[in-house]
């Protein structure tokens, strides 16, 4: 099947939220079970991307459930891209895995982090010949000069991380291998690579967490059991997924790649407050 390689630029604070839960943070995001990386499921992608591609499609005319004769050759490949129904579409979208993940840096304000096994799963999902073998222990790290103080100390929030030397070409293999209209929003001097489970630590404890309020209006006060606690992806993390057209139609696929190809969509909850503005870039 042909495929591209998606990678999603968040502008402003993600949230894909899982649902309630016990913990302290009423509204999740989601994440994988396995890992506790935070992921955009395809289902928020193919959905958000469905919309608006029907607009330049069907103007302002809402879409119909299912094609019909009446509809223009157009508007009939439109639901042969998307499927309707039980139909499945001929264009698939897999979940968004993290790439990058921004973390306060005591020099260089923030670092764009990712670890060996997701470089290895960014690897194999889009054939990309990035033979690093990388090893790290949990106090070392591979960065970007921005970020390492005296050439020798990464501190990101509150833990510090030695530099490894001799190993800073992995940063440039690795930059090399991001798409070229990707390149001009990320900075290389800001990556850094870390440990695997210093990279879970930091997903999982250092996202955004932003308590909110619902105001009684004739009161002027916060109304009863109205506050909750709603978790964010930080603006600038970088996500990427894959598209695929199930029967290998290049046309097809084309069509959707052009359509999202350095555009600016809205992914996620909390439209009205500017959330999930995100841009994508295509990676062959």
């Amino acid at each position: 099947m042909d495929k591209n390689a998606v990678f999603y630029h968040c502008h402003t604070p993600l949230h894909v939220g899982s649902g309630t839960t016990l913990d302290i943070i009423d509204l999740p995001i989601q994440r994988e079970a396995h890992t506790d990386f935070p992921v955009i499921p395809s289902s928020s992608i193919k959905g958000v991307i469905r919309a608006d591609y029907g607009k330049t499609i069907f103007g302002n005319v809402e879409i119909p459930d299912k094609p019909s004769d009446n509809l223009t050759p157009e508007q009939k490949e439109f639901f042969e891209i998307f499927g309707y129904g039980e139909q499945e579409g001929d264009v698939i979208f897999t979940d968004a895995k993290i790439l990058f993940f921004p973390v306060k840096s005591v020099r260089g304000i923030f670092a764009w982090i990712t670890c060996p096994m997701v470089i290895e799963r960014y690897k194999r999902d889009t054939g990309k010949g990035l033979d690093l073998n990388i090893e790290l222990k949990d106090e070392e790290t591979i960065a970007g000069e921005e970020i390492v103080i005296n050439n020798q100390f990464l501190v990101l929030e509150e833990i510090s991380f030695t530099q490894k030397s001799n190993e800073q070409d992995k940063i440039e293999k690795l930059y090399n291998a991001l798409p070229e209209n990707l390149k001009k929003e990320i900075e290389k001097e800001k990556i850094a690579i870390i440990s695997d489970d210093r990279f879970r630590y930091f997903v999982k404890n250092h996202t955004e967490v932003n308590a909110r309020i619902r105001i009684d209006q004739t009161k002027g006060t916060v109304s009863d059991k109205a506050l909750w606690y709603e978790e964010l992806v930080p603006a600038e993390t970088i996500f990427y997924n894959l598209i695929f057209s199930r029967t290998g139609n290049e046309k097809r696929l084309g069509k959707i790649t052009s359509f999202i190809e350095d555009k600016i969509f809205q992914f996620g909850g909390d439209e009205t407050l500017g959330r999930g503005f995100t841009k994508l870039h295509i990676g062959g």
